[in-house]
């Protein structure tokens, strides 16, 4: 049962659980026990119940984005749970709302998260569902209709479509009235995307699907690419846009090793969007907060709905850092905590 009434334990009182990282480079970790002052004004406390794994967690565990950013992120980007506490001018949510929450840090069975960066879930929506949403809607929601503009009738290629963005990639792509074309990396992948009634299900691991996506639109290639895969894939997209298409990149590896693309393609008047959603929380919070305001009555009509997920123990974590970095989950894995709530 997951609805709004919830009851409080409160027996943290000040204190949390954390995940740490024991040493970059490496995927082991502590559980750490730290205390937890009084939520800030315009902040709310949640006393999480899950938080999801994010592709730049592992790349952070791994000590591969310490250069990339001035300030390396703190593991964990999104998490549900419920609202234990308020800090001053905060009256929406209250204590005992559910709610997600797009933060960084948010391995923790306690956060403090502004307000603005905080998405109610509708009660059809498990908390461990929730967990998954921000980022990925998110990320799919700001590169599809913010940035490509996405609209009806057009042709989508999503990369990688069976993994979290990928999947509400998928769904915001067809909500805008898209056709969709989708690649995967695994026979098991293929199946999952194909059961969403997607025709086009092609291979990710190798250039196959550039000829499969030329003969599946008489030549004409697709709109728009949302792009993950790195190297000549990444120019193959590129070559796929019809005039006028854009190019959506969310991938980090080519970006974050300086490798040029050819600007042949760009003749066609082609655009290219960059997207990095920590970047975006850190220097814009009031778009992310317009976008979740925009997102929120889409998932709670079920136009937008929520993803597929395994959930790990937050002890077994490195498990499921490990399952993400060999790339063989569908949808979203998330962590799960000793529950600060339970239904009532």
């Amino acid at each position: 049962m997951h609805d709004e009434s919830m009851t409080l334990r409160t027996e943290h009182e000040g204190r949390c659980t954390s995940l740490f990282l024991r040493r970059p480079g490496e995927l082991a970790f502590d559980l750490v026990e730290r205390s937890v002052g009084a939520p800030g004004p315009g902040q709310v406390e949640i006393g999480v119940a899950a938080a999801a794994l994010n592709f730049p967690d592992v790349l952070t565990a791994l000590g591969v984005l310490d250069d990339y950013f001035e300030k390396a992120p703190e593991p964990g980007l999104d998490c549900a749970g419920v609202v234990t506490r308020t800090g001053r001018g905060v009256t929406d949510p209250a204590p005992g709302d559910r709610v997600a929450a797009f933060t960084e840090g948010a391995f923790s069975s306690v956060v403090h998260v502004p307000v603005t960066s905080v998405l109610r879930v509708p009660g059809r929506i498990s908390l461990e569902q929730a967990a998954g949403l921000p980022v990925a809607y998110l990320t799919a929601w700001y590169g599809l209709h913010r940035l490509a503009r996405v609209q009806r009738g057009e042709r989508v290629l999503v990369h990688s479509a069976a993994g979290g963005v990928g999947l509400a990639a998928v769904a915001v792509a067809r909500l805008l009235g898209a056709t969709v074309l989708a690649t995967a990396g695994t026979p098991e992948k293929h199946a999952h995307l194909r059961e969403l009634g997607i025709d086009h299900v092609m291979d990710s691991r190798s250039m196959a699907f550039v000829e499969e996506t030329l003969a599946a639109t008489d030549g004409e290639g697709v709109d728009v690419v949302l792009n993950s895969l790195a190297g000549p894939a990444q120019q193959a997209g590129l070559e796929l846009l019809r005039p006028f298409g854009r190019f959506v990149e969310i991938g980090k590896r080519d970006i974050m090793a300086g490798n040029p693309i050819g600007l042949a393609p760009f003749r066609r008047n082609l655009s290219l969007h960059s997207v990095d959603l920590l970047l975006l929380g850190r220097t814009r919070p009031g778009l992310v907060a317009s976008m979740l305001d925009e997102l929120g009555p889409l998932l709670a009509s079920g136009e937008l709905g929520p993803l597929p997920y395994t959930a790990y123990p937050v002890g077994q974590a490195a498990d499921a850092f490990r399952r993400m970095a060999g790339g063989l989950h569908t949808g979203k894995l998330v962590l799960t905590f000793p529950q600060l709530c339970e239904d009532a």
